[in-house]
């Protein structure tokens, strides 16, 4: 099993282009719109069968519905009256039955809940390595990847950037999604003389490391505050920020900064609160906020930081250089 994980247009391309090779099942795709509302589930079965030049007939069909979970009244009803787990599983099921030996998949279990997504996923995994089968699919959520043990690729503007296990591939990224599914920032630095320093900007480290390299910076290994002279911040390293943007992220509230003076600062993804309540983080004073509050010194509560942090706050960085993780581009 081969995961790919990159921009939406990337990985589609590389999908594709797979599913063009004789005995590949094309991925199944769904229409969508007025389409979906007017086709039926059982002409849409023949239609992509047909497409995947499938030799199987009913009985396997039967065995693929009953593998994945695909209940008869799915097939009595139209696309558009399904939810998105009815989607996957009778993609899964389709797909299975058209006794290809390699099958590929766009996004397979998009949008499905967790408890069900978990299950699809070992589900085809099982079935590909007992029947001896390939898969090939791609998935912007971290979990799906756990199963790909032929390795996980990251395609970024139709490029292969990194391959290997789904470890390697996150723990030393070198595209944005992997960086965004563990958390962190990646840049591109330069270590020499035993120093590494990212860009023009002031936030160095020491390291053994020479060349061009890759560092990481974690969502959690930054203090933020609004005042410039903070008696929590404790290295000199300390600039000035603009809050450019705010998200929400799983359980997380995050801000995205820009450096007022690049040949200081950084930009950076932070998370600002926790609401699972999780309150203190490596690198911040140490806790003293409220509920699921990271940074009390923009807030001491969840109120107050949403009073306080808003598109265009200033606000003063301290980065853990401790935190930075560099690694070869080599």
């Amino acid at each position: 099993m081969l995961g790919l994980m990159g921009s939406t247009d990337s990985t589609t391309e590389v999908v594709l282009s797979v599913a063009a090779r004789s005995d590949v099942a094309p991925p199944p795709q769904f229409p969508t719109g007025l389409r979906s509302g007017r086709t039926r589930v059982r002409s849409w079965v023949r239609k992509y069968l047909r497409e995947a030049n499938a030799g199987s007939g009913e009985a396997a069909l039967a065995q693929a519905y009953t593998e994945f979970g695909v209940k008869p009244e799915t097939l009595k009803s139209r696309l558009g009256e399904l939810d998105a787990s009815e989607y996957a599983k009778l993609g899964l099921a389709v797909a299975w039955a058209s006794g290809s030996t390699w099958l590929t998949f766009i996004d397979p279990f998009a949008s499905v809940p967790g408890h069900v997504r978990a299950g699809l996923r070992g589900r085809l995994a099982d079935l590909a390595a007992a029947h001896g089968r390939g898969i090939v699919f791609t998935s912007n959520t971290l979990t799906d990847f756990t199963v790909a043990e032929a390795g996980t690729a990251n395609i970024e503007k139709g490029e292969l950037v990194a391959f290997g296990t789904l470890e390697q591939v996150v723990t030393e990224p070198r595209g944005s999604l992997p960086a965004e599914l563990s958390g962190v920032n990646v840049y591109s630095g330069l270590a020499r003389k035993g120093w590494l320093s990212i860009g023009h900007s002031a936030v160095k480290a020491r390291t053994e490391l020479d060349g061009k390299v890759f560092v990481t910076l974690g969502w959690r290994s930054a203090l933020l505050s609004l005042d410039e002279h903070d008696p929590a911040f404790t290295s000199a390293t300390v600039f000035e920020a603009i809050v450019i943007g705010l998200r929400d992220r799983g359980s997380c509230l995050q801000a995205k900064l820009s450096p007022v003076d690049t040949e200081m600062g950084l930009a950076l993804d932070v998370d600002l609160a926790d609401l699972a309540g999780v309150s203190g983080s490596s690198g911040s004073s140490g806790g003293g906020g409220g509920f699921g509050v990271l940074h009390p010194s923009l807030g001491e509560s969840i109120a107050s930081l949403r009073a306080n942090v808003k598109i265009g706050t200033h606000v003063f960085v301290e980065v853990d250089t401790s935190a930075l993780h560099a690694y070869s581009v080599e």
